[in-house]
Order: structure tokens, then sequence, then C-alpha cells
């Protein structure tokens, strides 16, 4: 078959996949969310990604998504680029507390897509990647496997514990590092290219949000054993004081922890007193006051809200909840009255409210028509992924014919107002970067998950 044959296979499959997905959104809108049909995959040999693991896990990819097993290509060369393939990877935390193989689908499903248009100037994609099993030391082995598989550049990378650490490990060998959480490093090196918020910026917003949504005393959960959190959670209280809202207590916890229920029960009682009144971090609660404290604020994995609900449910205690990143489908469709206005900050818009933005119908479809058994496991951390793809499509680009690390770098600090459609205009240039300062709150009006979106642009 012709180039463009696949071409128009292509895009008919993607359409009609957006057909699906949105009429799958208008169902879950009145809560009953079914995962929609998983419609035809790519043939054998179309636009396929090879799904290369590093030494650290075992799996090497799934027959029958349109990818391909298999080990990688060390891409040749100089930097990732050999003939007519262009080599970039990533790594995952997969085994262990926190899955982040949706994060990898979707950038392997955005690369697919682009080889089955032609590729990037002619070129296919081949994306290595591998499991760093929630654990520093592995996800350190996955940045050396990535180096020695001669990578062009890191893309839209998910590993909460080792992530913040390893940036330096790419950038000192000149790979650039395109999207990641969010985390502090990935703003203060200059071969990194964020495309999210700084996870500081999610602490002022998140105390501002709590300040303008009349929050007066609220108790506080974040994770402890993510180092890079610790400035995070500082810069929230510290916000929160200077907003004038007391919290009644700070519960950190692990993503490892099995139960939440001794959680829980903190959050209720710490700092409960008869004193009572006031304001400041050290606020008292009357003993009397079962309203009190009136909000969790939760800064935690997708995984880890799902034990805090599990616990605040068997407590049979529902007080209003602000937290980031909320919205994931196969976790939160579980959940009833805890999320019952629940306020969630956001820095791209949510595909719950939003299904007739392009990005956002591209995204949706394109995830459904590559990984269909990934659709439900789509949260605001694989829009990070999405758009880091799309950054590095852009930019490949942009490099054109003679793609090495330093032209892929120059572009990169060439695009000014790159416009993702479900974000601000994302602008790059010499020196650190922090392109994406602003989010939006969305909040869930029925338990399950009915998100829309409560707020524009908001920049603190």
């Amino acid at each position: 078959m012709t180039a463009p044959g696949i071409r128009e296979r292509i895009a008919i499959a993607l359409t009609a996949a957006s057909v699906v997905v949105a009429c799958v959104f208008g169902v879950m809108a009145v809560r009953s969310y079914t995962q929609p049909a998983s419609g035809v995959v790519a043939d054998a040999g179309q636009g396929n990604v090879s799904g290369a693991q590093g030494g650290n896990g075992a799996s090497t990819g799934s027959p029958g998504t349109g990818d391909a097993t298999g080990g990688g290509s060390s891409g040749g060369g100089s930097g990732g680029v050999s003939g007519g393939n262009i080599t970039i990877g990533g790594f995952f935390d997969i085994s262990g507390p926190v899955d982040s193989s949706v994060e990898r689908d979707t950038v392997r499903a955005y690369m697919q897509a682009v080889n089955a248009s032609g590729g990037i100037n002619g070129r296919k994609v081949q994306y290595v990647w591998c499991d760093s099993k929630y654990d520093a030391s592995s996800a350190h082995a996955c940045a050396q496997y990535l180096i020695a598989q001669n990578v062009l550049a890191v893309v839209g990378w998910t590993a909460p514990l080792g992530e913040n650490n390893e940036v330096r490990t790419f950038t000192n060998p000149g790979i650039p590092v395109i999207g990641g959480l969010g985390t502090p490093n990935e703003f203060n090196d200059p071969l990194s290219f964020p495309v999210s918020a700084s996870f500081l910026r999610y602490g002022t917003a998140i105390a501002d949000e709590a300040r303008a949504i009349g929050a007066k005393h609220p108790a506080i959960v974040v994770l402890s054993d993510v180092p890079w959190v610790r400035p995070v959670e500082a810069n929230l209280l510290n916000r929160l004081t200077a907003d004038g809202v007391g919290y009644t207590d700070v519960e950190e916890v692990s993503a490892t922890q099995a139960s939440y229920t001794a959680t829980v029960f903190n959050l209720q009682h710490s700092h409960h007193g008869p004193s009572g009144g006031g304001a400041g971090p050290n606020y008292q609660c009357a003993a009397t006051d079962r309203a009190c404290p009136d909000y969790v604020i939760a800064a935690l994995d997708p995984f880890s809200y799902h034990r805090l609900f599990d616990a605040m449910e068997a407590a049979n205690w529902y007080p209003h909840v602000l937290g980031a990143g909320l919205d994931k489908f196969n976790v939160q469709k579980s959940y009833d009255r805890e999320i019952a206005g629940a306020h969630s900050l956001v820095p791209f818009l949510s595909p719950y409210d939003h299904q007739g933005n392009a990005t956002v119908r591209q995204y949706l479809g394109t995830v459904q028509h590559f990984y269909p058994g990934q659709f439900q496991a789509l949260d605001i951390y694989t829009q990070h992924s999405w758009t880091a793809a799309m950054l590095f499509v852009a930019a490949a680009r942009k490099a054109g014919s003679n793609l090495t690390r330093a032209s892929l770098v120059q572009a990169l600090n060439s695009i000014q107002s790159f416009d993702t459609g479900w974000s601000v205009p994302l602008s790059y240039g010499p020196g650190p970067h922090d392109p994406n300062r602003c989010f939006t709150y969305t909040a869930d009006a029925a338990p399950n998950g009915s998100w829309h979106t409560v707020s524009g642009w908001i920049c603190p």
C-alpha cells in the first residue's frame, strides 16, 4: 500500500475513535463512563515505535497494539540519528506503587501516529524505554541505559522518585530533556525543556485557591518519600500562612503505604483542642467543631489518592478536597462522596469538558487507537507526556534534515508562543526555562468525576 493510503487509513481510524471518545465523555457526564470499543489497531509494520526495555525490567511491549517488540536500536551515528531513523527515549516507574506505563504509551502513540504520516522529515522515530521501578538507583541505571542507546533526546519521561536527580545525568553529555513531571531541576538547566508548570508553583497556586474558595482550616497530606516534594510542601505552607489560611495538621505519607486509616484519623483529630479560634500554622479547632478541618489539601499521586479516599469513606468523613490531578479515569470511577465538590488544579485544559478542543480530540483518539487498554488510565500526567511529544516533533521538524542534539536544542530555543491547544503558549530561549506558569481549576459536581472547569488561566 502506498504511503498516502496508509495516512488515509490512519486518519479515518483516528476520526472514528474521536467520535467514539466524544460519545463516551457525554455518557460519563451522567456517571456511567464505559471504556469505548478498541477499534482497529495499526497493521503490523505501520507506524511502529520500538518498545525496548532496559536491564531493569522484563517486558518489551505488547503485541496487538501497534507496538514493535524486541530490543531497541542504539540509533547509531551522532546523537540518535542514523539514516532513516531517530532514536529517542525515556524511563518510567512501571513496577512498584506507581504505574507510569500510560505516560510511556502516550508518547509512543504520538510517535506511532507521526510515523504513520511519514515521520519527521522522512525519518521514522524509534522510542526506547526503561522501567525505573519507583527507585532512585533503578532510575540512574535507566539513565545510563538510555545514554548507551545514544538517544537524541529524552521525551515525556515520568518517574517521581528518580526523575529529578537524573536531569543532569542526561544534560551533562548534551542530551536534551523534553517534558517531565515539573520537578525543580527541570527548571534549572538550559538543556531541560519543561512543558508543564513547576511543582513549586503548584504549592503557591493551591494555597491561593484554598483562600479563594473559602477554606478556613484545612488539613494537609503530602508524599514524603519523594525528596523534591519538600520544597513544594514548604512553599504551600508558607503561602497558606501568608494568605491567612490556618492549617490544622500536616501528614506526610509514602506512595508505598498500604493503608491510610491512621493518616485519616490524624487528619481528622490532630491539633484539635479546647482553645479553638485564631489563625496561623498552629490553628486549633474546637473539640466540638465537627466541621473542622473543613478541607483536605492533598498533594499525592493518583494511586495514593485512591487509598486516601478509601480510608475517608471507611471513616465516614467527607470534607471538601483540594488537590492536583484528581481526574484519573480508572481510579476515580470507584470514588463516591469523597470527591463531590472537590477542586483540582491543572496546567492543561481538562478533557472532561473540552471535547471540542482539537488537541483533546487528537490526544484521546490517538491513544484510544494505538493503546485502547490504556485509555481509561489517562490523567493529567499523560497530558504532560503528549505535550512533550508535540514539542519534540515540532522542534525536530524545525531543525531540518541536519538533525543533531545541537540543532535540536537550537530549534527548541527558537520556539516562541508554541500553541499546544490546551495550555498557555510556550516559549523558550537560552538559559533555564519556565514556560508554563498558569493553571485552571476544575470542580467535581457529582461523585465519580463530573469535572468542569471553573476558572480561566490563573498565573501566580
